[in-house]
């Protein structure tokens, strides 16, 4: 084959790859090993170290985020699971290699990888959303929004959404792309993000946004700036607003008096907590409290026990507890008698307030919920963020038993098991998990030196991307912060691709070229 044949291939192999990245990792892996065959078979070796040598060296320092986790090999204690994580971060590996290595890529071309990369996403989004309401099947059993991420975990999948919405954002505004497309594709993709409500992907592009927007106004020269600063800005405030209607409308309370009552109307004592000043629909939650009559009464009308779970693995009775404060009903067998047949599934389900809420406005008042509850109790069990603090504060004793050269790649996996078969642990065994944090990951892998070195090749590669696409690369770095502040992103084959793809092609980005 000559040159421009396997330049063809190379290019139908990126774009597979950018297809595929929303779609599962069967095809990630074909189309990655596609391209290595490819590169390997092409030969002209001299040609392509040339090309490197010409960009400084930067794709192996680039590389140098797989190179130094295979450096640090020898620390692990278990060179299998050591291999299997190396496994996974090849992209690390062979994306810089072979985009350095190769001519930039011309304007067509962007434009087939691009294009393939909206196609494969527009067929994701639509099995998901068919998924989500419940036309096509999931394996998932939550009993949330999150179950109808099948092609990977739900906190990546909102990442790659809002990498996508933010991509869009930015050919809109280059004029790269047809504003009749980015118009509707961006109202879907944000449908879509609204949709799954992951909080730490919405922080993340909330923030991305504000600053690629500060970013826009200092190095674009558009003459509609006044107005589009002024639709961004009321736009901000807006959003700004509807989270402050939230917050306040989770702490209003319709009446500052507690409960005098003593007794239910069968004659068992209440419990209180008059110290305890969570509320539920403006009604205190820790009063008015008869579990034995309770637990009686609903075991009655449901087959979910009281003391068992509901069907999202939350406390039934805590769920029970919430619904019925929400109406502003006693916690007791009376209170009980007023819900419907159709509340009482709702109960089972896991929905704890009589209001209708959005998914978003769930996600935002599960977490103040977490914040008021973490106030007067320990047990975090089934907490987004509380069980974050947990993992990371475990992270961190672990890292402290080789604070220099960390336990090797994959450490962290066999150190938190160790920990969690030592150590009391207030999590249950469902719950004890890794430390959903990639940076904590590393400096557990890699130590203190290791983990220093791969965050100034993290910080040093950033640096070198053009100037043109800053509106678009910064905006993507504050993503990928954020995901790696609340995920363990570059420890599985779906977030390391996202990863490395995008910031690969936009760190060897050229503008002559395109």
């Amino acid at each position: 084959l000559n040159r421009n044949t396997h330049r063809i291939i190379y290019v139908f192999l990126i774009s597979c790859l950018a297809f595929s990245i929303s779609l599962g990792k069967f095809l990630m892996s074909i189309s990655l090993i596609g391209l290595f065959l490819n590169w390997i078979i092409e030969l002209d070796f001299k040609r392509k170290w040339k090309k490197i040598k010409e960009r400084r060296y930067f794709p192996l320092l680039l590389a140098g985020l797989f190179l130094v986790e295979l450096f640090w090999l020898p620390f692990s204690e278990d060179l299998l699971i050591g291999l299997n994580v190396l496994r996974i971060k090849l992209p690390l590996l062979l994306l810089p290699i072979i985009l350095g290595s190769k001519d930039n890529f011309q304007k067509t071309e962007w434009k087939a990888i691009i294009s393939s990369f909206f196609v494969g996403l527009l067929i994701s989004t639509f099995w998901v959303y068919l998924v989500s309401i419940d036309i096509l099947p999931t394996k998932k059993t939550s009993g949330t929004i999150r179950d109808a991420s099948i092609f990977m975990s739900h906190l990546r999948y909102s990442a790659l959404l809002s990498l996508a919405f933010i991509l869009v954002l930015f050919l809109a505004i280059k004029r790269w792309a047809n504003n009749i497309f980015c118009l509707f594709f961006g109202l879907w993709l944000g449908f879509l993000i609204v949709k799954f409500s992951t909080l730490t992907a919405i922080l993340g592009l909330f923030t991305s946004l504000i600053v690629g927007f500060l970013i826009w106004l200092k190095v674009e020269n558009n003459p509609n700036k006044k107005i589009i600063s002024l639709f961004v800005i009321s736009l901000f405030l807006g959003s700004a607003g509807y989270l402050y209607a939230i917050v306040n409308e989770f702490h209003q309370i319709k009446s500052q008096e507690r409960s005098k009552k003593t007794h239910s109307i069968n004659g068992e004592k209440y419990i209180y907590d008059l110290n305890n000043n969570m509320t539920e629909n403006g009604y205190y939650l820790w009063e008015n409290i008869a579990p034995k009559e309770l637990e009686k009464e609903w075991n009655k009308v449901s087959e979910l026990s009281f003391k068992g779970n509901d069907n999202k693995g939350q406390k039934l009775k805590a769920t029970l507890y919430r619904f019925l404060t929400s109406k502003g009903l006693n916690k007791d067998s009376l209170g009980l008698s007023k819900l419907s047949k159709k509340e009482i599934k709702l109960i089972e389900e896991g929905v704890t307030s009589r209001i209708t809420y959005n998914n978003l406005e769930k996600r935002i008042r599960s977490l103040l919920y977490e914040m008021e509850f973490a106030k007067k109790n320990t047990n975090v069990n089934n907490q987004t963020l509380n069980q974050r603090l947990v993992f990371w504060q475990v992270g961190k004793e672990i890292m402290l038993i080789r604070p220099f050269f960390g336990f090797g790649p994959g450490g962290v996996k066999k150190e938190y098991k160790k920990y969690y078969s030592n150590n009391q642990t207030i999590l249950t065994k469902d719950n004890q998990l890794l430390a959903h944090n990639q940076f904590i990951t590393q400096f557990i892998n890699l130590g203190a030196i290791g983990g220093l070195i791969w965050i100034f090749l993290l910080v040093y590669s950033s640096a070198r991307v053009n100037k043109e696409l800053w509106c678009l690369f910064v905006p993507y770095a504050i993503l990928m912060f954020f995901m790696f502040m609340s995920d363990d992103m570059l420890e599985v084959q779906a977030g390391v691709t996202i990863f490395s793809l995008f910031g690969t092609m936009m760190v060897f980005y050229q503008p002559n070229s395109s």
